[in-house]
């Protein structure tokens, strides 16, 4: 009769055992899931927070404008993240080549001195036309475009070349 205590005793321990197992599993996974919503969750907020929008004309001559055969553009941070002051923050594609960070040049014009690319601040953006892969240095006529991304925002600008700028 004593061996029937004994049993229980030994299945309460294992079943104790077990059920500690899988408390501690389930714990881990919950911490895991919870860590990747909140990575996930300030890569969010950063792409939410970040806007950029062109604000030049693109009929007002983009190309040439300075006479260095370089397209310039006005671009104006919508967004409340703070960008790089130069433009290294963004990503540029120039008529389907990737503009290197060689053949980009970035100037605040709008900051009021602040060494950073706030909300409401304008970058004069230059891209140098000779550093663009398969360019021999000068837009042919016609349209043209320049795609920029910076942190998950994305923008188009198309522009037209007529009769050499």
């Amino acid at each position: 009769m004593a061996s029937v205590p004994v049993s229980h005793l030994i299945l309460f321990i294992a079943s104790l055992v077990i059920a500690a197992g899988v408390v501690g599993t389930i714990t881990t996974g919950v911490d895991r899931v919870s860590a990747a919503v909140d990575d996930a969750g300030l890569d969010a907020t950063e792409q939410l927070r970040t806007d950029v929008t062109v604000i030049s004309d693109p009929s007002a001559g983009v190309y040439n404008a300075s006479g260095d055969d370089n397209v310039t553009l006005l671009i104006k941070n919508t967004g409340t993240y703070r960008l790089a002051p130069d433009g290294s923050d963004l990503d540029v594609v120039f008529d389907g080549a990737y503009v290197g960070p060689g053949a980009t040049s970035g100037t605040l014009v709008s900051a009021d001195g602040a060494n950073a690319w706030g909300r409401g601040d304008v970058l004069r953006l230059t891209i140098n036309v000779d550093q663009i892969e398969g360019s021999n240095g000068e837009l042919a006529d016609g349209d043209h475009r320049v795609f920029l991304s910076v942190n998950g925002d994305e923008e188009l600008f198309q522009f037209r070349v007529e009769g050499g700028s």
